[in-house]
């Protein structure tokens, strides 16, 4: 049994959404794809070249949201967290046209906080 909780307490998912305004075709797609990638941490990759967002999956205790954009702006492409970049709620979010919780967008909601309380369960121990 600790050892369950262990493996699962060993990965923090994490996701996150950029936005790539100078991916232009499907050859910039992949290139974001395999820059992204290259990164041990990061688990999958989604790339939306007609709304030119980038949907990212990885492991938060191995990198962070900085490391993987400094990756793209390395490649030399002009990246951004996406409004909302949250991934938390990324169903009903892309569906509907909406961010995540907004916590990375600046629009930290109830006591800014993030609001959807995903960014809360680091502190309680609640992975």
């Amino acid at each position: 049994m600790m050892f369950a909780s262990m493996l699962v307490g060993s990965m923090m998912a994490g996701n996150v959404n950029f936005k790539v305004t100078n991916m232009h075709c499907g050859n910039c797609a992949k290139r974001v794809e395999k820059t992204l990638k290259a990164n041990e941490a990061v688990s999958e990759v989604k790339v939306n070249l007609e709304k030119k967002v980038v949907t990212v999956a990885f492991d938060e205790q191995k990198t962070t949201t900085d490391d993987l954009l400094n990756a793209l702006t390395d490649a030399k492409f002009q990246a951004e967290v996406a409004k909302g970049g949250c991934n938390h709620h990324a169903n009903n979010a892309q569906q509907e046209g909406k961010g995540g919780c907004g916590h990375h967008g600046g629009e930290a909601q109830q006591g800014g906080k993030g609001g959807c309380g995903h960014h809360d369960k680091k502190a309680e121990g609640d992975q």
